[in-house]
């Protein structure tokens, strides 16, 4: 593995993206990427957390038509998790407002183009996992 990462500096591809082998797979470690982020946010925690106000895409792209990841609340406030495009203004809070990203807020609201398309039943809590799928 040591020697294909060195392959990649060696040509220019490295990029922010990390692998682990798993069963002789190269599997590409998602964590939030530093480069794709809007001018307000700070990502800690080895590109596991973000603070600040705006948004951060993660360095792995959804290639194929399923996806599944896990959130964990670590606070109350004023929060969005979701999907974006590469084409979604990060810097504009909140998220979900254009056709670029669809959010679920801490109100428990779905938004895509500022309008709701969904509604969550329970409250979201600190400390909750929250599964997208």
């Amino acid at each position: 593995m040591e020697c294909l990462l060195c392959i990649r500096r060696c040509f220019g591809l490295e990029g922010h993206t990390s692998y682990s082998l798993v069963k002789d797979q190269l599997i590409p470690k998602v964590i939030l990427d530093t480069t794709t982020m809007g001018n307000d946010v700070v990502i800690v925690k080895k590109g596991h957390r973000i603070c600040g106000t705006g948004g951060a895409i993660t360095t792995a792209p959804i290639v194929q038509n399923k996806a599944y990841f896990e959130v964990k609340v670590q606070q109350t406030g004023i929060w969005g998790i979701g999907l974006a495009t590469s084409n979604a203004n990060l810097s504009s809070v909140p998220l979900g407002i254009d056709s670029q990203s669809w959010v679920l807020r801490q109100d428990g609201n779905i938004v895509n183009e500022n309008q709701i398309i969904h509604s969550l039943t329970e409250e979201i809590q600190e400390s909750d996992v929250i599964g997208i799928t």
